[in-house]
């Protein structure tokens, strides 16, 4: 009959029992989903990872094991996300272009333009036009 043995032909019996007697208390944490190392410019994602706490002499770290994937920031120190928002294009009538063109006096491609960056509204862009 072979015993399963840990590192150097010691038991895994026996490593508990060592690490009991050196004040050393290891416990598997469950239901872990990812853990994030969140560095200034990037962030290493390890998925499905296997966690270990151990205790010893008033402090507690953690044992993470699993494929680390690496990736750009996702959010800032206060959790807010730094995902571009999406922007999304709005369709601007040929009316309204030419009304804002014809009421500022500028060509109809400004005016377009104008009513983009006001999100269609008439008056801000004919406003924006005029008072720059």
């Amino acid at each position: 009959m072979s015993r399963r043995r840990g590192q150097r032909g010691m038991s895994p019996r026996a490593i508990a029992r060592m690490m009991k007697q050196m004040g050393i208390e290891q416990q598997d944490v469950t239901g872990i989903k990812e853990v994030i190392f969140r560095f200034a410019d990037k962030e290493w994602v390890v998925n499905d990872p296997q966690v270990s706490l151990v205790k010893q002499a008033g402090s507690e770290s953690f044992q993470v094991s699993g494929t680390k994937m690496e990736r750009g920031l996702t959010t800032d120190d206060s959790g807010q996300s730094l995902a571009p928002e999406p922007v999304k294009e709005i369709e601007i009538p040929i009316e309204d272009a030419a009304l804002v063109a014809a009421q500022t006096g500028v060509d109809i491609e400004i005016a377009k333009e104008a009513l983009r960056e006001t999100q269609g509204d008439l008056a801000a862009a004919i406003l924006k036009l005029r008072h720059g």
